[in-house]
């Protein structure tokens, strides 16, 4: 935002030896006090949340101006700016006992914080099981000291797993809500009246689909039905 500002001061200076219209001096001056005043924004939230900038792995966690709390996070649907929702879930009933959602596009970090929060759901002997995405040396590390009863696979177990071998099949398949391919469907087919045939013995008609369809008449006029 700063060098976007200076960027359109040094335009403007290049441009002072060419005839300018009030107009456009005056929308460029407000935008340069609104690039300043943005700045001066972002830099006062980064001073005041210097510990929250910080992701799981130590790398910088680009968030949200307007919704702090917030994150960018690579999907495979592309970068969305959002939060990662988990939840813990009693596989025995099933209901959901708790739900979080946080500004991170990781979830490692979030298993801990899962596990201490529904203790008043099960005991001491309840296994866990959680999914590859929570994978972690910190995780394990602290499974071991908690002394809790828990599952986590790592991410190269699929591969390892004679029942996922023809996992490459699904994945070569385009996601049904993601998929933006254009698609050729043909007209709507009408049926003719060579379509519908009727019955060797005269007492009833059969649709295209095979289905007995069964008279029904009245005034003179013979309307054929399914019979459901």
């Amino acid at each position: 935002m700063d060098a976007a500002a200076q960027k359109s001061i040094d335009t403007h200076r290049q441009a002072d030896t060419a005839p300018t219209d009030d107009a456009t001096a005056q929308r460029e001056a407000k935008k340069r006090e609104r690039l300043k005043q943005e700045a001066q924004q972002v830099r006062s939230w980064l001073a005041r949340n210097k510990a929250d900038r910080k992701g799981s792995r130590g790398a910088i966690r680009l968030t949200h101006r307007t919704d702090n709390e917030s994150a960018k996070m690579a999907t495979g649907k592309g970068v969305i700016q959002g939060y990662t929702g988990v939840a813990a879930v009693d596989e025995k009933h099933p209901i959901i006992v708790d739900a979080q959602a946080h500004g991170t596009g990781s979830e490692q970090a979030r298993l801990i914080p899962l596990v201490t929060a529904t203790p008043s759901f099960r005991t001491e002997s309840t296994p866990l099981a959680a999914d590859a995405g929570y994978h972690s040396e910190a995780n394990l590390k602290a499974r071991a000291e908690k002394e809790i009863d828990a599952y986590i696979p790592d991410n190269g177990y699929r591969k390892r797993d004679e029942r996922y071998a023809d996992q490459a099949i699904h994945k070569a398949k385009p996601d049904p809500l993601w998929d933006k391919r254009e698609t050729h469907s043909s007209k709507t087919k009408c049926y003719t009246t060579d379509d519908f045939k009727i019955a060797d013995d005269n007492s009833h008609g059969i649709c295209p689909a095979g289905k007995p369809l069964y008279r029904n008449g009245g005034n003179g006029t013979i309307r054929w039905l399914h019979r459901h």
